[in-house]
């Protein structure tokens, strides 16, 4: 979904399960029309992207009857990557709530509906705020500056990947600005005014820090077409500029009305969409979107790849010819480009990975079902939040998990000696120093967090979150780079099923775990029910641990992961 850039309204509030909320963009453009055009508007479920399809509504904030404000929070829903707290488009008063608390919501449902007393009854009443919103839209004149919002999840800065205008265009209000992109995500930024675009601030490939000045959009009153609300609902359907007569002259179907499907400026599409039309060699701008609001779906791109026409959704009025089938843009060849490694991060990752490959290893794959252990951080959550301050996540229990294991199997954290040490030897290593990969913009880094084993579950997520944040700012010491005897990479927040990592360092063992998944298995009765299940692959050094040693160790990390009760005969 398109992420609104600073100053504009939103209808989301994304948070991760240990950051504080992070704001994401209105979903205007796929959940509301007119609110001239009906009395009560629904609020649906957003698409809120990496390829989620429910989840589960974990706190109502409403309920009907209730007066709701534009912004105000309507519920909390979470999936397995994050905790998502829904705010409301709309001001008015709920008249239907759809889903109960712990109800799965599937993406489009409704989960509201609000009475915005709109339509002719509400004509009388709607005259005075008339020029009041003419005002919000012009900010009262002048040129106003649009920033880049702070996105969260230690985002500082982002590339500025596509513009969608150009200086002197005029922008509506949630008119596409520009494409965006960080480590995490592609976004689209939305204009928060409408005016004419003065400035540009920035080029495309540009590093943008957050809370820089994108654009600037003269807003002065009367002065820009299409600018000032209509003084009437009627009129809201279309610009007061566009004289009926015209129609007929315009691309768009003569018989357009307001009950028209709208098109949404830019290219509408997500990530995934975007990165399938880079693959297959298709420009999105010349693709005819089949979905809501002129969204490019995934058939309109195969559809553009292989030449053949997507059947459109409605016929075109009054037998005018169709559109002519998108054709495969002409083959362009690409220039290559030598890069020369010159940042630490970058020159240290070779330098590890060369030594690693040095060392024979073996590799065990696992299945965990963590559905009891993702119960028990949930309902921790809240408490751990309100006396230390900190969620508690799913990593911070896998970490404590491996070092509870690692009692029970002292040599898997250890060291293999010099190579050429006569006779050869190990060392096992006293302090459990678990190593966790960190993404940043800056590449991955492995701080370690030390002495695990005598650290509680939320001491360890206080210290996850302080090397996230020193590590996104570039700021790690030394001291908690060096130390590490094992490592845990979580690599399966950003989607991967089945990663198979390499040890380095020294280190005996690393473990690496794909994304969590709802799968059906079988319970004790033999019924088939949805678990959640996530895979974890354990790689050793082959010259001091043997193949059954490993799988002992991963064992009991699969004991404590799926059976919390297991942590009260082993902690101390």
């Amino acid at each position: 979904a398109p992420l609104a850039a600073a100053g504009a309204p939103r209808a989301l509030a994304v948070r991760s399960a240990a950051r504080p909320p992070q704001r994401w963009a209105p979903q205007a453009r796929a959940l509301r029309t007119s609110a001239a055009a009906l009395a009560t508007q629904q609020f649906k479920l957003a698409d809120i992207g990496e390829g989620i399809t429910e989840v589960t509504l974990t706190e109502l904030k409403v309920k009907e009857g209730d007066m709701i404000k534009e912004m105000d929070m309507v519920c909390a829903v979470e999936s397995d990557k994050a905790s998502v707290e829904l705010t409301s488009p709309y001001t008015g008063k709920i008249v239907k709530v759809f889903h109960k608390q712990n109800d799965v919501v599937k993406v489009g449902s409704p989960l509201i509906e609000v009475d915005v007393g709109g339509g002719a009854a509400a004509a009388p009443a709607a005259a005075a705020p008339v020029a009041p919103a003419a005002a919000a839209a012009s900010g009262g004149g002048g040129v106003k500056t649009v920033k880049l919002a702070d996105i969260g999840e230690g985002i500082a800065e982002v590339q500025l990947t596509e513009w969608f205008v150009k200086e002197g265009d005029v922008v509506k209000e949630m008119q596409n600005l520009c494409s965006v992109e960080s480590d995490k995500a592609s976004v689209e930024l939305t204009s928060p005014y409408t005016g004419k675009v003065a400035s540009i601030k920035f080029k495309v490939g540009d590093t943008v820090k957050v809370g820089s000045i994108l654009v600037e959009i003269e807003t002065a009153g009367g002065g820009a077409p299409t600018a000032a609300a209509p003084s009437t609902p009627a009129a809201a359907a279309a610009p007061k500029a566009a004289p009926a007569k015209a129609a007929p002259a315009k691309a768009a179907p003569a018989k357009a009305s307001a009950n028209a499907d709208l098109k949404a400026p830019g290219v509408l599409a997500t990530p995934k969409i975007r990165h399938l039309a880079k693959e297959k060699g298709v420009d999105l701008k010349v693709v005819a979107g089949s979905g809501p609001m002129g969204r490019v779906l995934e058939a309109d791109v195969l559809a553009a790849a292989s030449g053949v026409v997507a059947a459109p959704a409605k016929a075109a009025p009054g037998g005018a010819p169709a559109a002519a089938a998108p054709t495969r843009p002409a083959i362009r060849p690409g220039e290559d480009k030598f890069v020369e490694i010159t940042d630490n991060v970058g020159k240290g990752m070779v330098k590890s990975m060369n030594e690693a490959l040095k060392v024979p290893i073996m590799a065990l794959g696992e299945e965990i079902d963590v559905t009891a252990m993702i119960q028990v951080q949930k309902s921790l959550k809240a408490s751990a939040e309100k006396r230390y301050g900190t969620k508690v996540t799913l990593t911070s229990f896998m970490l404590k998990a491996i070092s509870l294991a690692l009692n029970e199997h002292p040599i898997i954290n250890s060291k293999f000696g010099p190579a050429d040490a006569n006779p050869p030897n190990y060392t096992i290593l006293g302090s459990h120093n678990i190593s966790v990969a960190i993404d940043t913009p800056y590449g991955l880094v492995v701080p370690n967090i030390k002495d695990c084993a005598n650290l509680s579950v939320v001491e360890i997520q206080q210290e996850v979150m302080r090397l996230a944040v020193d590590a996104k700012a570039n700021k790690l010491k030394l001291q908690d780079i060096q130390g590490g005897t094992i490592t845990l990479s979580n690599i399966g927040v950003i989607g991967t099923k089945d990663p198979r990592p390499i040890p380095f360092a020294g280190q005996a063992v690393i473990g690496c775990t794909g994304r969590t998944m709802t799968l059906p298995r079988y319970n004790d009765k033999m019924e088939l029910v949805p678990r959640q299940i996530m895979h974890i692959r354990w790689v050793g050094d082959h010259r001091h641990l043997d193949g059954a040693t490993l799988a002992h160790f991963s064992n009991a990390f699969k004991k404590y992961m799926e059976n919390p009760g297991e942590w009260t005969l082993a902690m101390r």
